[in-house]
Parts: structure tokens; sequence; C-alpha cells
């Protein structure tokens, strides 16, 4: 029997004994060079039982290793890596039908790799016989031969089978080596390592031709991750949910570089994707005011910030950024337990345009994003809105706060006794009123001076986290710097410009209530609240992850934990009474936070302002929740954006904090970096559990 009587022999037998059948001393096909290579083979020859089927039914998935105690699920298991190995034997074959002109060595190389999977095959037939098992009871999919079969040169098979799965295979087998001799079942273990070792020698041989053959220009890396269509990718290079095997890839000849690379890369194995993006500017953008130096502002926002998305995206997500995080940065986010998502960079996204996806998802609806996602409408299951020009009205504070002093009026005059709030919320003189010139802040300082108020905040319509807010006194005359800065505010005669002012409230506890509003849902639904923490001129600088209402006094924890949270219970209730009306006629869709209070007033007693501002977006508190959720029992936390030399001053002590985890993974202890520090760096958002939080906190 020739090499080429050899693969046909595998390719179309209809038996498990042909494929698996020991040819004994081989003789080269003389005639080789001269046969046509095969054309398309939709699937290889199969036994009744074992056919390769497709769809979501195509195949048995592999059980749980909780599981593995028993012999049945054990047989599973192994029917499961059986078909793998079959697969692999026959794509071997394959490749030496198809491409008769590669090199001998090449050709020799995948002959002794053959023969290896055949007996991979035959020993994994024989434990499952062991267990009570039948090779065919169980459907058996045909991924592999789906996507290696359409190869057009040896560089392809390589790449797929020897880098891709057989490197996977480095994770799995010695995973289940170990799992099986956890259990005491040292045959099985055996069978596995084995196979383990063989494996190694199987990415080698497929690493060496992959080096002679790449652009010796490229690293290993990039010219690996070019020759991969999708939805081939390095994420199949890697087992999702186990350990990654380091050794493994070392021993096979890997380098440095493309073993911390394919660590932490990420990409969807073809189910349905989100794509998000961070968008520090949405307001700014409503404006139609963006000059240099806040599209500077906004720009290094949009740098520092960018990964804040990473708690709100799933493994399969693409989340879209302007730089590519490094991997140093990737493996510690991997390392602490977030399911990466895949990272694209937003000027190369054109690829993404020919993805199946699931959703678009911005952290703001605003025209720059809609036209961003409407680039996707081809290929997205769901698309995206149209922008809606009254939408923009949402994100004016002055929409919130006449809507507000609206509300609560009307709630007075008609005593709402089932959705009254009254009790321990503001009245409406609290509120504040939008003003457009100097002269109706004057008129305003004096209204809000009679109410009993030294002073007053002065806010932007569009601002986000506190920035351009201003305190301003309500008697005496401004002092000429404050003067100079509204003058110039207000001095726009081609774009009349809008703030609004209010009392200056003794705050004592800021709140956010989150929801989300589904696509082609009639009705928000309300998510949670969390406590925000805000700095010196009012501006986030973060969130507290848990309930306990930190640097609160025990009079305030009273006032607002009482009954269940029942106050906050019931203003996120009246709220969403009103708001959901007004979002469903404007077509809104997604998250939207309102953030809060809780004063004092002037008599001393504690009172709720349910609404400071609405947030019609993904918010940090969105974040915040995410993150809480990855948060062990009992664990106190905090989400926090640092100025970079805040980070720095701490950084050491940070490094000292391992990131301790309960045995199921949550968080009890530690650090979590989610930005990159450069010389350029501004802001560093980061997550600090328990002990941490008293080094950040001194």
């Amino acid at each position: 029997m020739n090499i080429t009587e050899f693969a046909e022999q595998i390719v179309f037998g209809k038996t498990i004994e042909q494929k698996l059948a020991s040819p004994g001393r081989l003789s080269i096909d003389p005639n080789r060079r001269q046969r046509k290579p095969v054309g398309r083979i939709v699937a290889p020859g199969r036994p009744y039982g074992l056919e390769m089927r497709t769809g979501p039914k195509g195949n048995t998935p592999p059980p749980h290793d909780n599981t593995l105690e028993n012999e049945t699920e054990r047989g599973k298991l192994l029917h499961f890596l059986a078909n793998h190995e079959l697969l692999a034997t026959e794509l071997m074959a394959l490749v030496l039908l198809k491409f008769p002109d590669a090199p001998h060595a090449f050709r020799q190389g995948v002959l002794v790799t053959l023969q290896e999977e055949q007996a991979h095959t035959q020993m994994y037939i024989d434990r499952m016989r062991d267990c009570g098992v039948e090779f065919g009871t169980y459907p058996v999919s045909g991924q592999f031969w789906q996507i290696i079969e359409p190869m057009q040169s040896p560089m392809d098979f390589v790449s797929r089978l020897s880098l891709t799965f057989e490197q996977a295979n480095l994770d799995f087998s010695q995973h289940f080596a170990k799992v099986f001799k956890r259990i005491g079942d040292n045959e099985t273990a055996a069978v596995l390592e084995q196979i383990y070792l063989d494996e190694i020698g199987h990415v080698q041989h497929g690493l060496e031709w992959f080096r002679q053959w790449k652009d010796p220009a490229q690293s290993d890396w990039d010219a690996y991750q070019d020759s991969l269509e999708f939805p081939m990718s390095p994420q199949r290079g890697r087992a999702p949910s186990i350990q990654f095997n380091r050794d493994g890839r070392k021993r096979a000849g890997l380098t440095e570089d493309f073993i911390d690379a394919i660590e932490v890369f990420r990409q969807s194995r073809g189910r349905a994707t989100s794509v998000r993006w961070f968008d520090a500017g949405a307001e700014l953008e409503l404006t139609g005011t963006v000059d240099a130096k806040s599209g500077s502002l906004v720009d290094q926002l949009n740098r520092d910030l960018e990964l804040i998305m990473l708690p709100l995206a799933k493994a399969d997500d693409v989340l879209l950024v302007n730089q590519m995080p490094s991997r140093e940065l990737k493996k510690h986010l991997s390392d602490s337990g977030f399911p990466l998502p895949e990272f694209v960079l937003k000027k190369k996204r054109e690829p993404l345009l020919e993805r199946k996806l699931h959703d678009v998802s911005p952290w703001a609806w605003t025209p720059n994003s809609c036209l961003t996602a409407k680039e996707f409408d081809a290929t997205v299951r769901h698309r995206s809105p149209n922008w809606q020009e009254n939408t923009a009205d949402l994100y004016r504070k002055s929409w919130s706060t006449s809507r507000l002093s609206q509300w609560l009026t009307e709630g007075q005059r008609l005593d709402e006794s089932d959705d009254s709030i009254a009790e321990f919320c503001c009245g409406p003189e609290v509120v504040g009123q939008p003003i457009h010139s100097i002269e109706e802040l004057e008129s305003a300082r004096s209204a809000i001076r009679e109410r009993g108020f030294e002073s007053l905040v002065f806010k932007p319509d569009m601002s986000a986290s506190g920035r351009g807010q201003k305190r301003l006194p309500t008697g005496g005359d401004l002092n000429p710097h404050d003067l100079r800065w509204l003058t110039s505010f207000f001095g726009n005669k081609n774009q009349p410009a809008c703030a609004v002012v209010e009392p200056e409230l003794d705050r004592v506890f800021d709140f956010s209530m989150l929801w989300k509003f589904p696509l082609g849902s009639t009705e928000p639904v309300f998510q949670d609240w969390n406590q925000q923490i805000i700095g010196p001129g009012r501006k986030y600088i973060g969130s507290v992850l848990d309930k306990s209402l930190f640097g609160c006094s025990p009079e305030i924890r009273r006032f607002f934990l009482s009954n269940k949270c029942g106050k906050v219970n019931r203003v996120a209730t009246w709220l969403q009474n009103r708001l959901a009306p007004i979002l469903r006629e404007q077509k809104f869709t997604g998250p939207f936070g309102v953030d809060a209070m809780i004063y004092r007033d002037l008599t001393g007693q504690l009172k709720i302002k349910p609404m400071v501002e609405l947030n019609p977006r993904t918010t940090m508190g969105h974040v915040s929740l995410a993150i809480a959720k990855r948060l062990a029992k009992g664990a106190s936390g905090q989400f926090r954006i640092f100025t970079a030399s805040q980070w720095r001053a701490n950084e050491t002590q940070f490094k000292k904090i391992p990131l301790e985890r309960s045995n199921d993974g949550p968080w009890k202890s530690g650090v979590i970096q989610l930005g990159e520090i450069k010389p350029m760096t501004k802001l560093v958002p980061g997550i600090l559990i328990g002990n941490a939080l008293s080094v950040a906190l001194k």
C-alpha cells in the first residue's frame, strides 16, 4: 500500500476498522505528483452512527468535571474526545491527498502524526467501552472538518489544525488527565498523559513548517493572526474555562511573546456578539460646540476610561477601543476573573461589518453613535434605533429640573396618596431653574437667597460628572474671576447658553438609581441603586460596590435602609411611573440612570431630592453594578477613578495586596486596574476590595 492509498482508505472508508488500521510498511506513490489533488469533500466516510452532524443538535456537549465519577458520564466525555481524534486522523489523511506536491519531509511528518492520532482514537474507544459506551452512541460534530477542509495550502493546515486545535488540546488533555487522576481513574489518566505528550510533538511539527512558510519579516504571532480568517481565530487555540498550559506550549517551541498573546486573546467563537464602546463626549457632542480644548479633553477621557466598558461586556462581545490594551493589562484583567471580550481598534472595525452580530450597544446614543451603529445594519440581528432629535433634551439639566419641579408641584396639588413621596422628599422650593443670561442669574440668586440659602450651584446645561459646575454666593457681588467666566459662558450670541442654578443643599449622601429599557419592551426594568462618591467640586470619583453606606452616620443609615430600603424603592417607582411614558414616546432603548441625593434641610431634617439629573445613557452606576456582582459575600469594595498622581502615590502599596478570591471565584480583597498607566495618562479607573480600601483611603 502506498501513502496515497492509505490516505484514501482513511478519508473515504466507511468503517472504524478501515480508518484505524495500521498500514504496515508504506511505499511512496510514484505517481503522486501527477495525481490531481482531490476537490471539495463535504464530509469523510463514516460508519452508521458516527456521521458528522451540523446545527445546534449536531454534537453532544461534554459532561461537567463534577459528574465524571459516574461511569456513563466518563464514557460520554471519552466519546466526545474520541471524535476529535478521529477528525484529526481524517484531516491529516486529507492533507496528504490535497497537497501531493508538498515537501516530502512535511508529508512524512504528517504521516507519523496521523498514525499517532489513530492510536489516540483507539485508546479512547477502548476506555469508553470499559465504561459501557460504544463509539457512535452519541451525536458527533464535524466542526473541525468544516473549518479545515477548505484549506488552500499546507500553511492553512498547520495554522488551523496544528497551531489552533492541537494547541488547544494541550490545555484539554492535561486538564482531563488531572481530573481522571483526582477521581482515581488512573488508566484513563495515563491515556490522556500520553496524548498530551504526543500533542506537544504535533504542535512542534506544525510550528516548524509554519516558520518555514511564513513571511520572515513577521513575528510568529502576527503571521499566525494573519493566517486565520473568521470564524477561525487564535481564541480557538486555547481551551475556554480551563487552566492555560504555558509549559506545554514552551515545550512545543512557542515563544514567550506568542504564549502571552494567545493567553489573553479573545474573539467570539461564532456566537452572536454585542459591539460596545465608551464615549466620554456624548453630552458635549449634543451641544454642537466642540472646540480644540474640549475635543482634546474628550480624547483624553476616552483613552483613559475606555476600558470601564469591560465589566458590562461578555466573553463573546467586541469592545471598540482607541488603543489596544497591553498584554500585561489584559493578563491582569483575565487573571482577575474578567471574561475578556475581543478588543478591536475603532479605526479598524471594517472586518466586523461582515460578521454575525447580535446588537450594537454604545455608551450613549447620540447622532454620531447612531451613524456608527448603522454601519452594522446588514449583519446585526437587532437593528439600532434611529437618532431622535428630542432625545437630546433628556440630556439637559434644564429638562430634569423643569420636570422635577412640575412633578413635585403636581404631587402637592393632587395629594397622590398611593404614589406620594412627600413625607420624606423635597418640595419644589429646593429645585433649580434654567437661566440664559447673567441678568436671569442675578434674579435667581435673589430668589434663592429669599428662601434662606446662602449659596447656589451653577451647572452648565450639558455636562457630565460634575464638569463645569460652580459654587456662587446668593448675596453680595460676584467676584471678578467668576463674573468674567460667566460673561464668557453667556457671551456666544450665535449659540445662546443655558445653565441651571439651584440652592446648594447640605448633601450627606449621593446615590444613583439604575434602569434598562430593553429593546421591544414597553416598560423599563429597575436594576438597583448604588452609592456615589463625590469629590471636590462636586465631581464624580467613584461608587461604593456594597450596601454599607460608606462614610455615613447611623442616622443616615436608619433613614435610608429602613423597611428594606423602602424609601429608595418608592422613589424609584415614583420616577419610573413618570419617566416611562416619556421614554416610550421618544422610542428610547438601553440603560439610563437618575442621580439623587439625601440632604439635610434648613430645619435639620433628612430629605431626599429624587432627581438631581437624568442620564439617558450607560452610567458609572451601571458599571459599578456589574462589578459588584463579582464581590464575595460580605466583602466591601469601591469602583474609583483616580488621578494618575493618586494612583502612583498608592501603587507600591497596591502591589503588596494580592487578589484574594473565594473558592467559586468572587473577590474578597485586592486591587484591579482598569486602565493603562502611561506618561500621558491623567485618570486611572480601578477596583478596590477589602484590605485595599484602607490603603487608598488613608
